[in-house]
């Protein structure tokens, strides 16, 4: 069994389906250019800005209510991103040579080299621009419960890579701007992780400050990795 290496791969690991992952893609669906989709967006995350704001649905129970979270998102390609959220006030930080992962309710800072996440697989890389998904998983469309809006596209990701910390990505893709608005990671069990995109700003203006952390005071920092 894969197992998940650190809390903050669980963060921004945007994964797919409740009970057994994303279903199978109808046959309209099957006709769609999935891959030249897929080149559509990740090139659209490569080589500019980009800001949105969040809402996190994390199930971690079959029949339980999700927990759900609220929070903005900046990313500066290649490889800057800064995830906030709003409620609990933990920020993820990467600044092109480490990854910060702010707790502020235990008063710890998790650290480690980015270069550690430069991982082909690791979710945390193409969401600031780097990697290459057409070479890290298999794609199909596939259809998983109601889309966003009736036009929208669903891309399921199956890793061709080792030691993921989920099983399978969906992405709901608005397919004129190649834009991402919903990014599920369903967990080795099948559990969903879904993060719906709001207010996406292609292009956006964005301090270098966001992508700059500095260790509070009196926190606990734990380097993590080698």
């Amino acid at each position: 069994m894969r197992r998940g290496r650190i809390a903050c791969g669980v963060l921004l690991v945007l994964v797919v389906t409740g009970t057994g992952g994303a279903g199978q893609a109808g046959a309209a669906m099957q006709e769609l250019p999935v891959e030249e989709l897929l080149a559509r967006v990740q090139e659209n995350y490569r080589g500019q800005s980009m800001s949105a704001r969040f809402e996190q649905r994390q199930e971690t129970r079959p029949g339980m209510p999700p927990k759900i979270a609220t929070g903005s998102w900046q990313m500066r390609a290649p490889g800057r991103m800064r995830v906030a959220y709003d409620e609990s006030g933990r920020v993820l930080v990467t600044d092109g040579e480490k990854l910060y992962w702010y707790l502020p309710a235990e008063m710890q800072v998790h650290v480690r080299a980015q270069s550690e996440f430069a991982q082909r697989g690791n979710a945390l890389l193409y969401l600031s621009g780097q990697g290459d998904m057409r070479e890290d998983f298999v794609v199909s469309g596939t259809e998983w419960r109601t889309k966003l809006s009736p036009g929208n596209i669903q891309l399921l990701l199956e890793p061709l890579v080792p030691d993921t910390d989920y099983s399978q990505l969906m992405l709901e893709v608005e397919p004129d701007a190649a834009i991402i608005v919903r990014l599920v990671s369903f967990g080795l069990f099948g559990e969903p992780n879904e993060f719906r995109f709001t207010e996406i700003e292609p292009g956006a203006d964005l301090a270098d400050e966001l992508f700059q952390f500095t260790i509070p005071p009196g926190v606990e920092v734990e380097n993590l990795g080698n």
